[in-house]
């Protein structure tokens, strides 16, 4: 379950890194709620995560999901900013993260009812 807590907060961090930008430096009220809303929510879930992962394992996999979520859909959105290096550094990124998943060892004995 904690590895779902950390995937929701990633994709929910890309979400409100996008909806940050709207807010035009916290000068749009809609945009600038919902970023703060969504901030609270993918923190919240990271330190659920957090309860049965390491520290470092748990918030460099949940920036890596943050930062390619974000640079895939700048791709999507802008694609004159693709380039091979970039390319290249996303895709060691990627495995930088699926690497960190498969080292971890969650805590046999934690559980929800535990904590």
């Amino acid at each position: 379950m904690a590895w779902t807590y950390i995937l929701i907060a990633g994709v929910i961090e890309v979400v409100w890194v996008f909806t940050m930008k709207l807010s035009e430096g916290f000068t749009q009220m809609v945009p600038s709620l919902i970023t703060i809303v969504l901030i609270v929510v993918s923190f919240f879930l990271i330190s659920k995560a957090m309860r049965f992962i390491s520290v470092g394992t748990a918030y460099a996999v949940f920036t890596g999901i943050g930062t390619v979520g974000a640079v895939l859909i700048e791709f999507i959105t802008e694609p004159q900013l693709i380039s091979v290096l970039k390319v290249f550094f996303i895709l060691f990124l990627i495995t930088g993260i699926i690497g960190l998943k498969v080292t971890e060892k969650e805590d046999p004995e934690a559980s929800e009812v535990n904590h």
